[in-house]
């Protein structure tokens, strides 16, 4: 009994559960969901290789975590002591737990962004809990959804720091909508937490749940302008007394100054665009969501002589797109857009499509409902049952860089940890060359010192100073030398 117990959490987890029966169809559409996360998401997190940016914020945590810079000036490399302040501290400080916790591992922060991943679940199935009413149970279409989705998946796989914010952002989100139905100053204080964390995450990007209180109001009018304001303020009470804090101590201004000039105006100077348009990520929003879309109108098409949704309230409908649309459209103001920025507006969309979807999924359901569920969830517990056992077996390919990650597995048995290696000048702007070694070996790379090593790619010549003998080690991407005299 204890048993079956244990196999019902594993292949109904909480992130999953609700009042579903084992015997209900949608149970059978629970299972499709987790099997396509654990396909989606499991081989792509778990294998080795990160995009820079993940490798970067992996590196500059597993420093802290080892008490190499501070809260407020985090170190990306001993070769760069000015510090780092590309992003606000929260989401590394986050994962430097994680790694102080549970080692150095490289699977530290790949657990970090799969339970990140398990918790927007969860939170997409709380907030629509909130507003489908009967259709809570069909919580499963919203996360499908979220999955299906192509820049999800290579955020979670890739550490980004939208892993950290998305989770805060739909927290802030829960707790105003809670908080603004039930007119609850508690819960909307709650929301303006979490703006704030998630405004701590990624800076301005996170902070859009400010404007949910006034998207409620307007698509729900549900109560007085007075009342409204009122609400308002309680979200952006707590944002405004933290920010103000940061500003009054004098570690956090300097950390956060540092922040703004660095990164944020330098953005606004050009100084990092990606792209010509304005209208760039906007392009790219469409498209992703296309295959969401996609299915959903096979579906409709499917069920087209379904009209129940003529009935349907299309107010929850309106304030997902807007919400969604309030995560994504301020970031089109520069032109530096990257794609991943948009990851944590899709969870909106998700929720919107699934709405608009829910008629035509319940005609499905129901045409559906004299199959043999049977058989189909024994054979899904079976694809599910495989994934788990396939995912930490194929974890040892990488998926990107695959020579680095080899020609590194040997560096790091032959040169001690927090060493200082010299590299040729024309290296010290490859910047994941300096993120993979600090990660994987805690090796800072030196172009401006004789140190004991010298590294440098196998097409390059041998280092100038005579002193450096080749160790000829069976490195694919690079050559090591050692400085006899040093």
């Amino acid at each position: 009994m204890a048993g079956r117990r244990c196999w019902s959490f594993l292949l109904q987890p909480p992130y999953l559960q609700t009042v579903v029966k084992k015997t209900d169809l949608n149970y059978t559409f629970c299972l499709i969901t987790l099997l396509l996360f654990l396909a989606i998401f499991g081989f792509s997190i778990f294998s080795d290789g990160m995009f820079f940016d993940g490798i970067f914020y992996a590196a500059v945590a597993n420093n802290y975590a080892h008490h190499i810079g501070t809260f407020w000036a985090m170190q990306y490399s001993p070769a760069f002591p000015q510090g780092f302040h590309d992003q606000p501290p929260l989401a590394i400080f986050l994962q430097a737990i994680c790694f102080r916790l549970f080692g150095d591992s490289i699977y530290v922060e790949r657990f970090y962004c799969f339970g990140f991943a398990l918790l927007n679940m969860y939170l997409i199935k709380k907030t629509w809990a909130l507003i489908a009413d009967k259709y809570h149970d069909l919580f499963w279409l919203p996360v499908l959804i979220w999955i299906i989705t192509p820049l999800t998946a290579w955020t979670f796989q890739n550490n980004l720091m939208e892993v950290t914010m998305s989770a805060f952002d739909l927290l802030a989100i829960y707790f105003v909508i809670k908080g603004s139905k039930n007119n609850s100053l508690l819960l909307l204080l709650l929301g303006g937490l979490f703006t704030f964390l998630a405004g701590f995450t990624k800076g301005f990007q996170g902070l859009f749940p400010i404007a949910a209180p006034f998207i409620y109001w307007i698509i729900y009018r549900h109560t007085d302008f007075k009342k409204w304001l009122i609400q308002f303020a309680a979200v952006l009470l707590i944002p405004v007394l933290a920010i103000t804090l940061l500003y009054i101590n004098p570690a956090s201004h300097l950390s956060l100054k540092l922040y703004f000039e660095h990164r944020l105006t330098g953005t606004f100077h050009h100084l990092g665009d990606t792209t010509t348009s304005h209208f760039f990520l906007l392009y790219k929003l469409v498209l992703y969501l296309l295959i969401p879309v996609g299915l959903i109108f096979i579906v409709r098409f499917l069920t087209r002589n379904n009209n129940s949704e003529n009935v349907m309230d299309r107010k929850p409908i309106y304030f997902f797109i807007l919400i969604g649309l309030s995560a994504s459209l301020p970031l089109m103001v520069t032109l530096e857009q990257r794609v991943f920025y948009l990851t944590t507006s899709i969870p909106y969309f998700a929720i919107a499509l699934a709405l608009i979807a829910l008629p035509s999924i319940e005609h499905f359901i129901m045409k559906m409902s004299n199959i043999n569920r049977k058989v189909i969830n024994k054979v899904l517990i079976t694809f599910i049952l495989i994934l788990i056992i396939l995912i930490p077996l194929n974890s040892s390919k990488p998926k990107r860089e695959g020579d680095l990650i080899a020609d590194l597995s040997v560096i790091k048995k032959t040169i001690p940890e927090n060493t200082a290696v010299s590299i040729p000048s024309v290296l010290n702007d490859h910047w994941a060359y300096h993120a993979y070694f600090m990660r994987y070996c805690r090796i800072s790379l030196d172009d401006k010192h004789r140190q004991k090593y010298f590294i440098s790619e196998r097409e390059m010549n041998a280092p100038a100073d005579s002193c450096y003998q080749n160790m000829s080690l069976p490195l694919k991407k690079f050559k090591l030398y050692e400085c006899k005299n040093y």
